[in-house]
Formats: structure tokens, C-alpha cells, sequence
């Protein structure tokens, strides 16, 4: 079985228990929606306070159903089959799903899309794939014990001609000029926990759509991870 097989099974089979438990996660959101709706009906009982805490768990908890019920509409959806894709959308879904993680790591997250690009005929499931592995890589960019360093991460989508263009933007460590020929081999990593396949994987979804995946980068500055797909993907 290939690289690409056994990725794309893990990302079925991970599908499949987020799903799960997102169904779970339901229940006791349900049970803590209407606890705080109660509080809400005897507010004048409450000291000020009680109600601002009161408040300002109903605005998290409408947060967490609407991050749960976005990625069970996502799972919903047709995969395996190249469709119309808004690149922004699957962006945006992307940048939601790691959030949490550059947040924790104190990384900046920015984004820069173009209105009104048209869609991509390609299989929007590995096209999530793909933006979720180079932000994942972004991240992990970044030599997290620093404290001097504003750590900031920029995605960008826009039209380049004919062609469509995703770009990701780091001010991480850099890649060094002896690495930048493997990065693309399977199972080459720097990471102490890492397979070697992501950016391999990538490579090989980017390519099999007659497009490129591009970088630059300079030890110490940042890189730059670009992909360009070719205007026969576009629609319209």
C-alpha cells in the first residue's frame, strides 16, 4: 500500500471517530445549554456578577456548538469526489481547526484572501489535507522557547493569471540549504515525532492535479510554501 493510501485511510478513519464524538460532545452541551438558559430566566435573583459569568459561558458554549456542528456539516459532505471548492472556505475551515494549537504556542495567525476567486474542481477533502499539513508545518516552524521573537503566520489566496495561488508565510526557523532538496522525500524529517510523509503526501495530491507545490526559504528568516493550481482546475 502506498504512502498516499495509508495517509488517506488514518484521515478516513479519524473522520469517522471525530464524527463519533462530536455526536457525543452534543449531549452535554445540550444538558449545560439549558442549565444556563435557566440562570438566564432568574437573572434579577442573581448578583451582577453570577449573570456577566453567566453571559460569558452562553457566548463560549454558542462557540463550541457552532465549531461542532461546522466540522459535522464538513464530514456530511461528499468526499472522494472532485466538486466546486472554494479555496477561501476551505481555508477558513482550516484556519479553525488549528487555532487552538498556534494559540497555545503564542503564534499569530493572519489571512489574506481574495474576494471572489472563482472555485476549484478538485476533491476538497485532500485539499483540506494538504492547507491542514503546511499550517501544521507552519506552526511547528517556530523555535517555541523563544521570547523574542513575534511569531507570526501569514495565508494568502489570489489569482496569479490564470492560475490560482494558496500561500502560506512563516518567520520561522527556516529550512537550511542541505534540507531543501529532501523535504519532499518520503520519510525525511527533522521532527522527533514526525512520519516524513506530510509534506510528501502534499506533493503528491498537489501534483496529481497537474499543479505545483513551491517553497523559498532562508535558515533564521522563514519559508514560504506556495501552491499554484492550474487554471484547468479553475471554474469560471
Amino acid at each position: 500500500m502506498s504512502s498516499e493510501n495509508i495517509q488517506n485511510n488514518k484521515l478516513q478513519l479519524l473522520g469517522k471517530m471525530t464524527a463519533g464524538l462530536l455526536h457525543e460532545i452534543r449531549n452535554p452541551l445540550s444538558a449545560i445549554k439549558l442549565g444556563l438558559a435557566h440562570l438566564i430566566m432568574i437573572e434579577d435573583e442573581l448578583p451582577s456578577e453570577a449573570n456577566e459569568t453567566v453571559k460569558s459561558s452562553t457566548q463560549a458554549l454558542e462557540r463550541i456548538q457552532d465549531l461542532v456542528d461546522n466540522v459535522l456539516d464538513f464530514s456530511r459532505k461528499t468526499a472522494g469526489k472532485e466538486q466546486e471548492c472554494s479555496i477561501n472556505e476551505i481555508t477558513k475551515y482550516s484556519i479553525t481547526l488549528l487555532h487552538g494549537l498556534a494559540f497555545r504556542n503564542k503564534i499569530l495567525i493572519q489571512s489574506s484572501l481574495e474576494d471572489n476567486l472563482p472555485n476549484l474542481i478538485v476533491d476538497k477533502n485532500k485539499l483540506l489535507q494538504v492547507f491542514i499539513n503546511l499550517i501544521s508545518n507552519a506552526i511547528e516552524a517556530f523555535d517555541i522557547s523563544s521570547t523574542k521573537q513575534k511569531k507570526c503566520i501569514t495565508i494568502s489566496t489570489f489569482r496569479n493569471k490564470e492560475d490560482i495561488v494558496w500561500q502560506i508565510k512563516d518567520n520561522g526557523i527556516g529550512i537550511c540549504d542541505s534540507d531543501k532538496d529532501k523535504i519532499f522525500n518520503d520519510f525525511f524529517t527533522k521532527k522527533h515525532k514526525g512520519t516524513g510523509l506530510g509534506l510528501s503526501v502534499c506533493n503528491s495530491i498537489i501534483r496529481d492535479y497537474n499543479s505545483q507545490l513551491l517553497f523559498d526559504s532562508e535558515l533564521g528568516e522563514g519559508t514560504t510554501f506556495s501552491v499554484i493550481f492550474n487554471s484547468c482546475l479553475v471554474k469560471g
